[in-house]
């Protein structure tokens, strides 16, 4: 999809245009005579209103006019915009309009215009993905829109920075999509190896952006036993992913983004129950946010150092797999007590977290998909945060926020550690009670870093839901989080 900028929409294209409830729109210029007259009408009878997120389509003989509801203009907000994109892009290609202009004089005073174009750019690439590659295909194609033009009021000077910003939103909206194309892959198609593969070729195509692997070899001889002790049941051997991004004019710290790449969990000799286990090809969608997150970060140039870790592995039941009662021991040496083989995600995580540290980071993040619990403490629209600091708190929320990937704080208080205490072992995989379970891992992940750190348990948001307005599968959290996160460290250095 080709994303262009106008300082008006066009009179003979097919027209998106936001509305407002109980705000005559009718008079707007984007519209003909005749058709200001026909909305005007349609306003007059109440059969249309600025509803949130409703949608009227006006058709004539040489285009459509979109109207999509905005509720009352003194409540929109930066979140219903993004849901204004994604229903437009829905609306076209259920209409097979394939060009059409979005008319944003109605949205410009909601935030400033580069804004605007950036969230504009970035939601309709993302409303326009869907995973359908293994699918045959219709004899007349799937719906697709070949061009949009954002139709945004702009001062000639303001042309080039606004234009930036669309292309920055295509970037970041691209990868998020790369991110979810990965995820929704099969397990069988997306194995460790094939991730690490997937990496190295994202890596090889983008101009600062390197990749090296570890084999279970390496993984051994650095001593992850963790992970190399969930990798035991599965014939596909391990991999760690290391992703890195410097840019030659930035000399500081390095920012550190950690995702677990469990490519399909069991649950291991603890086997998950078959309402459980079907979408777990996705539990590797933390390591995809991270391999696209980089892929963003580097072609957007964004002068940080960042560094991406993924540690992949498959958790399978086998003759060979790791057991509960097994001590594992990980590379920071602590060891550790399986009380239960479908606590792995921790695992896997705690070396990389212990790997981190060889960096001197400036802050490290994590994002995974570690618990259920944090999905019953949350619900499915935002992802639970869990920080050791308040300030580290507020920005991430902030940047969680301003970047559509929605965080709310978990506690990570010291006291939870008592439950962790292994019998045998340093640490347990699992505490001894049924409740605070996203407490749990994060309390557990924080024994293995001693540097400025986040958890972010993204199992909440692993796909979408309904009022996403996206296509079913893998939601691609994270990317754009971690965009933000390194566009606020830059500027901090």
């Amino acid at each position: 999809m080709l994303i262009t900028l106008s300082p008006k929409p066009q009179v003979r294209e097919h027209l998106v245009l936001p509305i407002f409830d109980k705000e005559l729109i009718a008079t707007h210029k984007a519209l003909s005579e005749k058709e200001r007259a026909f909305v005007a009408a349609i306003i007059a009878s109440e059969e249309l209103s600025g509803e949130f997120a409703r949608v009227f389509r006006v058709d004539a003989k040489s285009r459509s006019v979109v109207l999509i509801g905005m509720g009352k203009s003194a409540d929109v907000s930066e979140k219903k915009l993004r849901i204004f994109f994604r229903r437009a892009v829905r609306e076209l290609k259920t209409s097979k309009i394939k060009r059409a202009d979005i008319a944003l004089v109605p949205l410009a005073g909601i935030t400033t215009l580069v804004r605007l174009a950036e969230i504009a750019a970035m939601e309709l690439i993302i409303a326009d993905f869907v995973f359908n590659k293994y699918k045959e295909t219709p004899k007349k194609g799937w719906p697709s829109i070949s061009a949009l033009r954002l139709a945004i009021p702009h001062k000639p000077d303001e042309k080039s920075r606004i234009t930036t910003a669309i292309r920055a939103g295509m970037i970041i909206g691209t990868e998020t999509n790369a991110a979810r194309n990965l995820a929704n892959t099969p397990g069988g198609d997306m194995t460790p190896t094939m991730l690490a593969k997937e990496a190295m070729n994202t890596a090889a195509q983008i101009p600062g952006l390197t990749c090296k692997v570890l084999g279970e070899t390496d993984i051994e001889l650095l001593g992850m036993g963790a992970l190399s002790g969930v990798a035991r049941g599965s014939t596909e051997p391990p991999q760690f992913i290391i992703l890195e991004y410097r840019p030659e004019t930035y000399s500081g710290k390095p920012l550190i983004l950690v995702g677990k790449g469990i490519t399909f969990d069991t649950g291991g000799l603890n086997l998950k129950p078959n309402s459980s286990i079907l979408d777990m090809h996705l539990d590797m969608s933390g390591g995809a946010a991270v391999i696209h997150a980089l892929s963003a970060i580097a072609k957007l140039k964004i002068p940080l150092h960042v560094v991406g870790l993924v540690p992949a592995a498959e958790n399978m039941p086998s003759g060979s797999s790791f057991r509960p009662g097994d001590i594992l021991k990980a590379m920071n040496g602590k060891t550790i007590e399986v009380l239960n083989t479908d606590a792995e995600g921790r695992l896997v995580l705690a070396d990389a977290l212990a790997y981190a540290k060889k960096f001197d980071p400036l802050f490290v993040v994590d994002i995974a998909t570690l618990t259920g619990a944090a999905m019953v403490a949350v619900g499915t629209r935002l992802s639970a945060l869990f920080t050791e600091k308040s300030e580290d708190e507020a920005t991430l929320r902030r940047l969680g926020d301003e970047s559509g990937d929605y965080l709310w704080p978990l506690p990570l208080a010291e006291e939870y550690l008592e439950d962790l205490r292994g019998t045998f072992a340093d640490l347990a995989n699992i505490w001894k009670n049924n409740y605070g379970g996203a407490i749990e891992g994060a309390v557990f992940l924080k024994q293995f870093v001693d540097y400025p750190w986040a958890h972010i348990d993204m199992a909440p948001t692993m796909t979408t839901v309904e009022s996403d307005k996206l296509a079913k599968g893998a939601k691609g959290t994270g990317v754009r989080l971690f965009v933000e996160l390194a566009r606020h460290f830059a500027t901090k250095q």
